[in-house]
């Protein structure tokens, strides 16, 4: 690490690619954050635009086929109606009514107590479908079914209604719902008819309108029971009660309290420890309230798996710019480490690398060339400098053996004064002597003697003149060096 770290401090390419890559990558997170922000909303948009249209077609699909059986049960009413004075001929109608509409369980048509005294005391006739039969019962006369919701309602309120599955269960052997139309005679309410609708198909039309895999639907109805839920345990009736006094400030209950309030719209919920989102709306005959969730994480799959594309091609294209600014810079700045090499062996006192010619247009290619014109420049003065030397060496070499001449010169000339002066003085102490002994003896001395000394001096006077003059020669004419 300490190695990388001093690599990327003292390497120029290194460290440009690096604050390149570094401005690049916080310009690309601000882009990208913004473009998967906008995304994000987008994507939310989108979501929630397919659950509300799945929750609208669930609905309308619902009210579509809720409708049919109204309209059938409707028509069948006025037939009813007309044929009142005919008590035999209604299990005939109840069953034609079953056979006529193949999503119908069964068919009821009772009456008021004592409405037929010729049936008993009671009637109701009911059809059934049973596989590929279809059952006809008009044994109900020890029933209680005056006292039922289903006909008690309808004959309290004299108008249509739709029964909770647990109001009219009791007669037939899976989870149906009833829709029950009052019989008139005049203005007189005379019995009720019921057709019955099985639940399978209405679930099966519920969880059809998933917009996503793993979203679930539930259908609440009037009185606060849920009519399809996937927890099976939430079917029983009072379930939304029991869930309100348990949890009163749950999101469930929110939920349940805005179905219950017939609203329509969206909310934000945790189910189970995950964040969902809940579309909900009301049918307006029937009173029944339908629901979608949907997971978060699967409204915004699409966003999540952009979020992560869009981050591996980000990461993918940073090292892909590193790599490539790396390796133009590095191309740039090739001069730069040539020239980097050439002085480290001038610092070095190697001259002889000549920077190569370049005809680049930029600062790198003028420093290039200012460093070879330096260096041819520096060449030619090294060589001037090379020449001047070669003959101060010469100069040197001459002046050296002219000073070696003068001084053996020298030497000569003080061992020659040295010897003439050694020569002069015995003449000159002789003549002295001669000199002094005449001065102090010339009255005893004889002719004789005085002329032999007289000579005797001449001739030491010769010699010394002699020497004399070889002295002042010899400082007149210095030696040559060839002698």
């Amino acid at each position: 690490m300490p190695n990388l770290k001093s690599y990327i401090r003292n390497t120029l390419s290194v460290h440009l690619s690096l604050w390149m890559a570094a401005i690049a990558a916080l310009l690309f997170m601000a882009v990208l954050w913004m473009m998967l922000w906008f995304a994000r909303q987008a994507i939310r948009e989108e979501a929630i635009e397919k659950a509300k249209a799945a929750l609208e077609t669930a609905a309308l699909n619902i009210d579509n086929e809720l409708s049919k059986v109204e309209t059938a049960a409707r028509n069948m009413q006025n037939v009813i109606e007309r044929r009142l004075d005919t008590p035999d001929a209604m299990m005939a109608l109840s069953r034609q009514m079953v056979v006529s509409n193949p999503n119908l369980k069964g068919c009821n048509i009772a009456f008021r107590p004592g409405y037929y005294p010729q049936k008993g005391p009671k009637f109701m006739v009911y059809s059934e479908r049973k596989g590929q039969e279809i059952v006809s019962i008009d044994d109900y006369a020890s029933t209680d079914f005056e006292q039922q919701s289903w006909f008690a309602d309808v004959v309290r309120s004299d108008s249509a209604l739709w029964s909770d599955p647990s109001e009219v269960s009791r007669y037939v052997d899976e989870a149906i719902t009833s829709y029950n139309v009052p019989i008139h005679e005049g203005d007189s309410i005379v019995g009720v008819l019921s057709v019955y609708v099985p639940l399978g198909w209405l679930s099966h039309t519920v969880q059809a309108a998933r917009p996503f895999p793993n979203t679930f639907c539930a259908l609440m109805s009037r009185n606060a029971s849920f009519i399809v839920h996937p927890d099976s345990t939430m079917l029983g009736p009072g379930s939304i009660k029991k869930l309100l006094s348990l949890h009163p400030d749950d999101d469930g209950a929110r939920l349940a309290k805005a179905m219950m309030n017939g609203e329509r719209g969206n909310m934000a919920i945790d189910v189970w420890g995950i964040p969902c989102y809940a579309f909900y709306c009301p049918f307006e005959n029937t009173g029944w309230s339908l629901d979608i969730i949907c997971p978060e994480y699967e409204m915004f799959a699409s966003w999540h798996q952009l979020h992560r594309q869009a981050m591996l091609i980000t990461l993918v294209g940073l090292l892909a710019l590193f790599a490539f600014c790396f390796w133009y810079v590095g191309w740039q700045l090739r001069p730069l480490f040539r020239l980097d090499a050439s002085t480290q062996r001038l610092a070095k006192g190697d001259f002889s690398h000549l920077l190569e010619a370049t005809q680049r247009p930029d600062e790198i290619g003028h420093l290039q060339r200012s460093f070879r014109d330096m260096q041819l420049s520096l060449d030619d003065h090294l060589n001037q400098i090379a020449q001047q030397r070669q003959a101060l060496d010469e100069q040197g070499e001459a002046l050296r053996t002219a000073y070696e001449h003068t001084k053996e010169a020298e030497d000569t000339k003080r061992t020659f004064m040295h010897s003439a002066t050694d020569q002069l003085t015995p003449p000159v102490t002789i003549v002295s002597d001669i000199v002094g002994r005449i001065y102090e003896q010339h009255a005893q001395l004889s002719h004789d003697e005085i002329v032999q000394m007289t000579d005797t001096m001449d001739a030491q006077s010769k010699k010394v003149t002699e020497l004399l003059d070889r002295m002042i020669n010899f400082c007149m004419n210095p030696l040559k060096p060839s002698e």
